[in-house]
């Protein structure tokens, strides 16, 4: 009878674990589920208020009847006439697929790729705040704009300012959440103390590389950003004895902007195929921005106004967070790309540095969000607590309702107030 005592307990604990087992499951599935949902409410947002907008674009703005053009060109003659490519074999395949034309095919790929951004906005949100809180403020983040004030004096919504969120570049809006993986997969390289992880560095490289091939900019900020942030972290020297770093990294970077660079400045290609004159990077501060407005300063104030306040209230906790960390280096190496360069030639004013800083304040916006979600408990024990942390949320909100009337703008007026 003695013998029979224990397996009463082992039973039990039997039972126990099992139970545990199908709640997890149980958790999983419905987590999956919400997931889905948001998944198809984002897409369902996105095409219901991008459609019109993009196939608007497509159709009549500069930027993307020219790319469209290159596009056709680049089918006819089955050649490569550009550095960045990865936009026009896109609108290539989707026309080939699908059988629409060029128009149509490139609302499809810019669509896709506002989406694929609100849907790794999500990701990233969901992880720290219920799923609809999370959805909402995905939104936003494909919305917001700088705060611009100044639009009763110069009738300038996007001149002078560091843009977040614009339209009129066909590839720029596919960078972005290319730029995005880049960025978190580099960050997870910067925390790994393995040197044997072989799909995130293949994840990483690949990342990397469609960016490049989607708009350098991001490649040319994230290199220097990055020796920074390890820099500031205190994680130079060992990541750079770990070989991870400059295979998946520091290799497919220099690989692309290479090829890229003597494409362009070296041999001319670009030039060549527009029948313009030489074009080359040139040290010209303010000038690309002076050239279209003044107020540059209180411009800048009032782009980064979000990401600063939450800088403000909480410097020590921001100054602990990586990805904050990270993001500001982005930022910062934009902001001397977007003053501080041009190209000579004919694409002197066309601001093609301008899109680095942008690329670097959406990292900045998206994290300072995420930032205050994951620490909200942290930040709202007091009375005064509760106040700054509503603040960062109400200027964020405001940063979209800017986004909004810009929006509105663009959708109504293309391009008449930039």
């Amino acid at each position: 009878m003695t013998s029979l005592k224990p397996a009463e307990p082992i039973s039990n604990n039997r039972e126990e674990h099992i139970t545990n087992e199908v709640d997890t499951t149980s958790n999983t599935k419905s987590k999956r589920q919400v997931n889905l949902i948001a998944y198809i409410a984002l897409l369902a947002i996105c095409i219901a208020l991008f459609e019109p907008l993009i196939s608007t674009l497509s159709a009549n703005a500069y930027d993307y009847v020219a790319h469209l053009k290159w596009a056709s060109e680049m089918e006819e003659g089955q050649k490569l006439i550009l550095p960045h490519p990865l936009y026009h074999l896109l609108v290539i395949l989707a026309k080939n697929i699908f059988f629409i034309n060029y128009v149509q095919s490139s609302t499809l790929v810019i669509v896709l790729s506002i989406f694929f951004l609100s849907a790794l906005n999500y990701k990233i949100l969901a992880a720290h705040t219920h799923s609809i809180i999370a959805i909402i403020a995905s939104t936003c983040l494909i919305l917001v704009t700088p705060l611009q004030l100044f639009f009763p004096v110069d009738q300038h919504l996007y001149f002078g300012y560091i843009g977040i969120s614009i339209y009129h570049s066909p590839t720029m809006l596919l960078l972005k959440p290319l730029s995005l993986i880049a960025f978190c997969y580099a960050l997870k390289s910067a925390n790994s103390t393995s040197n044997k992880d072989l799909s995130s560095g293949i994840a990483l490289a690949l990342s990397l590389f469609f960016c490049g091939i989607s708009k350098p900019n991001f490649l040319i900020i994230v290199l220097p950003a990055f020796l920074l942030f390890l820099l500031v972290t205190h994680r130079l020297k060992p990541a750079l004895k770990n070989k991870y770093i400059y295979s998946a990294f520091f290799l497919p970077i220099f690989t692309v902007l290479g090829l890229q660079f003597f494409q362009t400045f070296f041999f001319q290609d670009l030039s060549q195929a527009t029948g313009t004159t030489e074009s080359h990077i040139v040290v010209m501060p303010f000038e690309t921005m002076l050239h279209y407005s003044n107020y540059l300063l209180p411009k800048l104030i009032l782009s980064i106004a979000f990401p600063l306040l939450v800088f403000l209230c909480y410097p020590r906790s921001f100054m602990q967070d990586k990805a904050m960390i990270f993001s500001s280096c982005c930022l910062f190496m934009g902001l001397i790309l977007t003053y501080f360069f041009a190209e000579s030639g004919y694409r002197m004013y066309d601001g093609n540095f301008w899109w680095s800083g942008q690329m670097g304040l959406y990292l900045v916006f998206l994290f300072s969000v995420a930032f205050l979600f994951k620490n909200i408990k942290a930040l709202t024990k007091k009375k005064t607590d509760k106040i700054k942390y509503a603040l960062c949320l109400t200027l964020f909100f405001l940063h979209a309702a800017f986004g909004v009337f810009f929006y509105r703008q663009e959708l109504l007026f293309n391009a008449k107030f930039w």
